[in-house]
Parts: structure tokens; C-alpha cells; sequence
């Protein structure tokens, strides 16, 4: 809020928010740093850009699906805990080692949905997805290659296949980027084949 931000905080405890309204109020930032008594699991995020939260991990877990379905590249960081078998995309440890207690951020970047399978000019791309992790196979020109190193950070997928790089940019039902091979840079797009929508 002092940067500028709207900041929106969901308590569940009465007290904590009149004291975190009587704290914005004081450092002078309660235009800008609103706080709601209410339940998470029941609240309306999806316009959030960031998300913080310092929650256990069960808690954490149960959030977790509708976190995913937030706008891709929406970010999420954790003081501590850990999202289950989502991996985090970066973690930061903070002071000296003498404190051991929460100084941990993990920060996951929500993915994009890109599994199924892609029609482009030249074949076929099958992706399975698990959260940014992508793996898969490209059928073109008779050779079936499996795709590796597949990554999305919010709707930014790279992945290479047949010894060439592809980078794109996901949204919705289309993927459009580049492809280089060797010193060759030329431009890429694939459709979602219909019928077999992203979710």
C-alpha cells in the first residue's frame, strides 16, 4: 500500500482486522489497504495480481484448486509453507541463520492450462500438464519427437522438440511465439483442437 497498491486482507478474526485497520491508519495508508472479516475459502480474489499468505500447509492444500484457477501469471507467495507437489517456482530464504522460524518465501507464478492437443501449420502438439510443468509430443513431418524441458510461468511456454527451442505465448485456445533452430528464427502458433478445451 505504501508502493502504491491496493491491498485487500481477509481475516477471519474480528480483532485482527479492527487492529490491521488501526495499523493502516496510523503508517497512513488506509486508502489504499482495506481489511474484510471474512472467509477465504468463500472470498472473491480473482482480480488479485499478488497474493500473500502465511497459512499451513493443510490450509494451503485446500486453496490450492482455486488458486490454480486464477489469471495465469498471478503470484502467489507463501511465507514458509509449501503448496504440496506444486513446486514452487523460486524460494528465498531472509536474515541470518540465527532465526530458523519463517524466514522462508516461496512464490509460485499460477500457470497457464495448456493440456490437450494443438493443431499447428506443421502437425500436431499433445501436451499433459502438471501445474507448470509440460511434457509431450510434436508429430511433424513423420517423425513423432517427445517435447522436453516444457515450462510455463504464467502464459509463457518454452519447451524444445526435434532439436529446435519453442517459446509462446499462451491465450486461451492459442499459442503464439517463435521457434529457432540452429540460427533459424521463424514464427509458430497453435490452435487447441476443437472440442478439447483448456479447462
Amino acid at each position: 500500500a505504501k508502493r502504491g497498491a491496493r491491498a485487500l486482507g481477509i481475516e477471519y478474526n474480528p480483532d485482527m482486522v479492527e487492529l490491521s485497520k488501526r495499523s493502516a491508519a496510523k503508517e497512513g495508508v488506509s486508502g489504499n489497504a482495506n481489511f474484510a472479516k471474512a472467509d477465504l475459502f468463500e472470498s472473491d480474489f480473482s482480480q488479485a495480481t499478488v497474493i500473500t499468505m502465511f497459512l499451513l500447509p493443510d490450509i494451503n492444500l485446500k486453496l490450492r484448486p482455486k488458486i490454480l484457477d486464477l489469471r495465469p501469471g498471478t503470484r502467489i507467495v507463501s511465507n514458509t509453507f509449501t503448496m504440496g507437489e506444486w513446486k514452487e517456482d523460486e524460494t528465498v530464504t531472509a536474515g541470518d541463520e540465527s532465526s530458523s522460524y519463517y524466514r522462508t518465501a516461496r512464490l509460485w507464478i499460477v500457470p497457464a492450462k495448456v493440456e490437450g492437443t494443438w493443431q499447428f501449420t506443421q502437425g500436431e502438439l499433445s501436451l499433459k500438464q502438471s501445474f507448470q510443468m509440460v511434457t509431450g509430443t510434436l508429430k511433424a513431418g513423420g517423425n513423432t519427437p517427445q517435447t522436453a524441458n516444457g515450462l510455463l510461468r504464467g502464459d509463457q511456454l518454452t519447451f524444445s522438440a526435434g532439436g529446435a527451442v519453442y517459446n509462446g505465448r499462451v491465450n486461451g485456445n492459442r499459442i503464439e511465439g517463435s521457434v529457432k533452430t540452429g540460427t533459424t528464427v521463424a514464427d509458430w502458433s497453435a490452435t487447441l483442437r476443437a472440442g478439447n478445451p483448456v479447462s
